[in-house]
């Protein structure tokens, strides 16, 4: 009974040191100098910042040291284009992403193929695709999404029908 006790209380003490170590964070010091010098603007503040968001930070500065000069350009890119967006649209795309994330793997496949493929069209036709998605209604959308999840990968829309000249009707728009 005593011993049931202090295996308990032994087990609580390690399981506190753990949530303990989790909860300080990375010390500035135990940052290689290049990831110190990425991340200067933040070393006064860097010991408020929470543990996750100091992680966070850590891995960002260690994938742009082994980013080549073409691959920071594009990463500067999208960041200031992230910047642009408004909270709200922020927003979104987190949940989407989180929704991603959440897709089996071949859900995943299927979707960046779709977006592949969509970034193969002209432009009009993106356009034109797009304004027909907005123009639905909640109930629409969610017509198509499940009529699109129904068809087996193979019977997928190949969206040829921009060669021609025609038009396809999104499931669910009479």
């Amino acid at each position: 009974m005593i011993r049931n006790r202090v295996i308990t209380l032994l087990a609580l003490a390690i399981l506190a040191g753990i949530g303990n170590a989790e909860e300080t964070g990375i010390p500035w010091s135990d940052l290689g100098q290049d990831q110190q010098r990425i991340l200067n603007r933040l070393s006064g503040d860097w010991d408020s910042l929470p543990p996750d968001r100091q992680t966070l930070m850590a891995t960002g500065a260690r994938r742009w040291l082994n980013m080549d000069s073409g691959q920071r350009n594009q990463t500067q890119q999208r960041f200031r284009r992230w910047q642009q967006f408004r909270p709200e649209q922020r927003d979104r795309i987190r949940t989407e992403f989180k929704r991603y994330r959440r897709m089996t793997p071949e859900q995943q496949q299927r979707v960046r193929n779709n977006f592949r493929r969509f970034q193969t069209l002209p432009p009009e036709r993106r356009q034109q695709l797009r304004s027909r998605w907005q123009d639905m209604t909640p109930e629409q959308r969610q017509r198509a999404r499940d009529h699109l999840r129904q068809r087996p990968p193979d019977q997928q829309p190949r969206n040829q029908s921009h060669d021609r000249g025609q038009t396809q009707r999104p499931p669910g728009r009479d």
